[in-house]
């Protein structure tokens, strides 16, 4: 039994005691053995207003006062207890006093905690945001320095590999040309989407179904969770109509989150993608949920993930997580960590529901 039961059997056991005792108390004993036992049935009562609040200390006081009235003035046949009219009358309000004042004063303090919780929770969730954003601002600043001190050499390199490829006649030269220029322009378009995904910028806005998302982030993985012996699939839990997304950036997020999955886990893992729309509505009701069999995020952990440069991961650089919820909260979603069913983590992504259109095929499975 919990504490509430033992509590529960206390009282009914006290009020229970007492109240043979009242009621076995001739007057060859006297009037205190009555007075004693009228007064002893306080405790009960405060002991059930302090477990459960106002209504506890009027139930109890209720209970005492159904049972002392009957042996009060004679009732069952019985011996009354010997006190005054006016001092049976005193006790039976004075019962009922206690339990409303001792109850209503519980249940004020309980409230006042419950509040004091809450603003402690607010209060918190409001400091996670501040060292957040101050971590992104540093972040943005440190890789705008970066941005500007690669692209001055890059561009120098691809102007010289330019120039190198136009001045080559032979085809080993012309294909090894090639190859820097086309190299070197990787390497911009990947600094650019780079930018693009830990920056301020945004992707345009698109039409976009998460399940085909999800759909073509599985697909792009396959081939290398294959090679490690890891099964990824994706579970269409209900269907989702097509909504205006950042489809890129929301893209990205995904697959850092099924890679983290696939990295955390030894060969043989499993990872599952599910998206759909909650049936309990709310105002995020599009769901993305990537879930794994590894060890898991840490209770004491789960603030932190999603700080920049916070990693568990032995050659984690922490700013997958911090960059993904900085994506998703730009386009008014929340990200969130915990317990998976298959053992491991489970993070989900909430995004709301600007319906623009049910996608086709989009049947629920």
């Amino acid at each position: 039994m919990n504490r509430r039961h033992w509590l529960l059997l206390a009282v009914v056991g006290g009020i229970a005691l007492l109240t043979t005792l009242h009621y076995t108390a001739g007057h060859d004993h006297g009037a205190s053995p009555h007075h004693l036992y009228r007064r002893l049935y306080y405790f009960p009562i405060l002991a059930a207003a302090w477990g459960w609040g106002l209504r506890g200390g009027l139930a109890s006081a209720a209970a005492v006062i159904a049972v002392y009235v009957p042996h009060a003035f004679g009732l069952v046949g019985m011996h009354p207890d010997p006190a005054s009219t006016i001092d049976k009358v005193a006790e039976i309000l004075l019962y009922a006093a206690i339990g409303t004042f001792v109850g209503a004063v519980v249940d004020r303090e309980r409230k006042d905690k419950s509040a004091l919780r809450a603003a402690l929770a607010e209060l918190q969730e409001a400091q996670d945001v501040l060292v957040q954003s101050e971590h992104q601002a540093a972040m943005g600043f440190l890789t705008a320095g970066l941005a500007h001190e690669i692209r001055n050499p890059l561009g120098s390199i691809r102007g010289a590999a330019e120039l190198l490829a136009s001045q080559q006649q032979g085809e080993t030269g012309e294909r090894v040309a090639g190859v820097l220029v086309r190299e070197t322009e990787r390497l911009d378009d990947v600094l650019s989407r780079f930018l693009k995904f830990a920056g301020s910028e945004a992707s345009g806005r698109q039409a976009t179904s998460v399940n085909d998302l999800a759909d073509e982030v599985v697909e792009l993985v396959r081939a290398e969770a294959s090679q490690r012996g890891i099964t990824v699939s994706h579970m269409r839990c209900t269907a989702a109509p097509t909504v205006e997304l950042d489809a890129v950036s929301l893209r990205q997020v995904l697959l850092n989150l099924v890679l983290n999955a696939m990295q955390v886990q030894e060969d043989g893992g499993v990872v599952r993608v599910l998206t759909g729309v909650d049936a309990q509505g709310g105002p995020r009701p599009l769901f993305l949920r990537v879930e794994d069999a590894g060890p898991g995020v840490p209770d004491e952990h789960r603030r932190a993930v999603f700080h920049p440069y916070f990693s568990t991961r032995p050659g984690g650089t922490g700013v997958g997580l911090a960059v993904s919820r900085r994506v998703v909260t730009e386009q008014d979603g929340t990200i969130e960590v915990g317990d998976s069913p298959l053992g491991g983590a489970l993070f989900e992504v909430r995004l709301p529901l600007k319906d623009s259109g049910l996608a086709a095929g989009e049947d629920a499975r």
